[in-house]
């Protein structure tokens, strides 16, 4: 649908009304409706970046920035001319970003597009990869600990890249979302509030996904060592490593279904794992003598409560979600206690947010 055209009278200093015409931009719901905005899709963002005299590591981030704020194309240049660094920096922060590609590298000029549409994945399918990839991990890191394995630590690497290219689609998308309502219906997320509170846990999977990955290096440099600290030392580390990926879980369950039973059941559980004091800690540099073994020991130890500490942001969502207004329609708007979630298998109230089965492959379902 085209412009929709507005006649405006306004009166001038003498004779009849005079009609004002302006253009306004709008594109056709349905069923006789209208809304603002381009017709097509949103209007092209282009970014122009001069990096002359540019910090390291600057670039790439002022990339991953224009990334996440929607910016279509940006055009890089400098007053002498790229660098060979500055050009691999380009690159280097290209390879980690879906759907962001260098579309022309000349002399004077680096140009890189960003071609993924930023409606075409639904948020929560998205957070549901992200959750199977960090229980993967999670799960590589469990066998190689209690089956002295170390081949599933090897896909850790490729599991967390794909954590970190997927959390910036999500925020890339959430952000645009906020100013396009045709975005937020497409990825699921129309309520303003939910927005902020969907960044919020996009950034602390993304989070937790660094820490868990810092775990695998740990015991893949370390493992044989490992496995040779005393046995009630290893029990422990290894049951809180399922105990970790169970309530992960749980988490992003109560979070997915708005259960506020079972987010404040996680939140007892986390409450009841994480340490009261360090006397964990403590008893793995009595008792392990090599210092190189304790220390990494000690690492994996602290990842895991960070990872929990992590977990109480998601299940605070969740439960501060239940009790605020949503503007958007819905079968009811209220919170009841109980008909809300006793068991991971059963339906929440009427609040209940179901992941539904795909509309469009995801990018790593594609092999996009």
């Amino acid at each position: 649908m085209g412009p929709v055209v507005v006649a405006e009278r306004r009166r001038g200093p003498a004779g009849p009304p005079l009609p004002r015409v302006v253009a306004a931009m709008a594109h056709e719901l349905g069923e006789g409706r209208l809304e603002p905005g381009i017709p097509n899709g949103r209007p092209q963002k282009v970014l122009h970046i001069d990096i002359s005299g540019a910090p390291a590591n600057l670039l790439g981030r002022l990339l991953v920035g224009s990334y996440i704020t929607g910016q279509d194309q940006v055009i890089i240049t400098a007053r002498h001319g790229l660098t060979a660094a500055q050009r691999k920096e380009i690159h280097r922060a290209v390879d980690r970003i879906l759907g962001m590609t260098v579309v022309g590298d000349t002399p004077t000029l680096v140009e890189v597009q960003n071609f993924i549409d930023p409606g075409k994945y639904e948020l929560p399918r998205l957070i549901h990869r992200v959750v199977q990839l960090l229980k993967s991990e999670l799960e590589a890191c469990h066998t190689a600990i209690t089956q002295n394995d170390p081949i599933p630590l090897q896909s850790i690497g490729a599991a967390e890249d794909e954590v970190d290219r997927l959390y910036l689609l999500m925020v890339r998308q959430l952000l645009l979302s906020s100013d396009n309502p045709r975005i937020a219906r497409s990825i699921d997320v129309q309520n303003h509030h939910y927005q902020l509170g969907d960044r919020l846990v996009a950034k602390v999977l993304e989070v937790t996904g660094d820490l868990v990955h810092g775990m695998g290096q740990e015991l893949e440099a370390n493992l044989p060592r490992i496995r040779r600290i005393p046995r009630s030392l290893l029990r422990e580390i290894a049951r809180r490593v399922g105990r970790l990926e169970e309530l992960l879980g749980r988490s992003m369950d109560a979070f997915g279904h708005l259960s506020i039973v079972e987010a404040n059941a996680t939140l007892n559980a986390i409450t009841e794992l994480l340490p009261k004091d360090a006397s964990f800690g403590q008893a793995i540099c009595r008792q392990v003598r090599e210092r190189k073994v304790a220390v990494a020991a000690q690492r994996v130890v602290y990842n895991i409560d960070m990872a929990l500490e992590m977990l109480i942001v998601v299940n605070e969502v969740t439960i501060n979600r239940s009790v605020e207004p949503e503007p958007v329609e819905r079968s009811a708007t209220r919170v009841s206690i109980g008909q809300a979630r006793s068991s991971r298998g059963s339906r929440s109230s009427d609040t209940a947010i179901a992941i539904l089965g795909p509309t469009h492959p995801l990018p790593f379902e594609s092999g996009a």
